[in-house]
């Protein structure tokens, strides 16, 4: 008996240093991964330039460190338990079959962490862009895993899963481009009316509030559509990303302003 107990004493002695260890094992692990979370946190506001870049990065880096601990957490908790003397083959099936489960029933929630990280991962679009998804149009103010956030004109919060985004039209990316229509009476001399435009046009560009925001001088293009009661000339121009709406308007009224001069009528179309 007394053999029995001493025996028992050394393995849970033995159970009780290898758990130890391995507690050891999981706060090293842990402070491990907070400790690359504060470097490549480091580099990212060093490296990553504009604010919505660092944000789209600082989502990915929150994604790596959450998925880090759990996988963490996951194998303490298997070799724990292999420590202690429990068999963890039917354990692993049983997780096996609910994972199966879990999987089958939360699709639409993984497709959307799988279309967020293909989001993130390809910059199709971050924080303060405008876009256009579906029927959602407006400025992106949050990207989460699971959802894109999309405040429309109106002031409404469309909540996009990121599963269900596969069409996304990007109006802030790079450059963009102000068209104006203006619909003139039929029977203007439509070579005057070009004629002033292109005038007036390149006046409002050399303008301090206009310069800023143009890629190259406006184009003007005459006869662009007809119908019975005007005829339409258009305007466009390629301008910085996201000043097109503010560009549009003042050319619009640079335009209106000298056909009026000119005495050239405007149609209502």
């Amino acid at each position: 008996m007394q053999t029995l107990i001493t025996a028992l004493g050394y393995r849970t002695l033995f159970i009780g240093v290898r758990l130890l260890i391995l507690g050891v094992f999981v706060f090293g692990g842990f402070r491990l991964i907070e400790l690359s979370r504060r470097i490549i946190d480091k580099r990212l506001v060093q490296q990553a330039g504009e604010p919505s870049r660092r944000a789209r990065l600082a989502t990915l880096l929150d994604a790596y460190v959450r998925t880090a601990q759990l996988l963490l957490l996951v194998a303490v908790v298997l070799m724990a338990l292999t420590v202690i003397g429990i068999d963890i083959g039917p354990v692993l099936a049983a997780a096996g079959i609910a994972g199966l489960a879990i999987s089958l029933g939360a699709q639409a929630l993984i497709r959307d962490f799988i279309g967020g990280v293909l989001i993130l991962v390809e910059d199709q679009f971050r924080v303060g862009d405008v876009i256009r998804v579906e029927t959602a149009e407006g400025t992106v103010e949050r990207i989460s895993l699971r959802a894109s956030y999309v405040r429309d004109v109106e002031g409404r919060l469309w909540v996009v899963p990121n599963g269900n985004i596969r069409l996304v039209s990007n109006s802030t990316r790079d450059w963009s481009r102000a068209v104006l229509d203006l619909n003139l009476k039929l029977g203007v001399d439509m070579g005057q009316a070009v004629r002033v435009l292109e005038e007036a046009m390149g006046r409002a560009a050399q303008e301090p509030e206009m310069r800023d925001m143009l890629l190259e001088t406006p184009v003007i293009e005459g006869w662009n559509s007809l119908n019975d009661w005007s005829v339409q000339v258009r305007v466009k121009v390629m301008t910085k990303a996201g000043q097109q709406w503010a560009v549009a308007r003042l050319l619009r009224q640079w335009a209106l302003d000298a056909l009026r001069e000119a005495g050239i009528p405007v149609g209502s179309g």
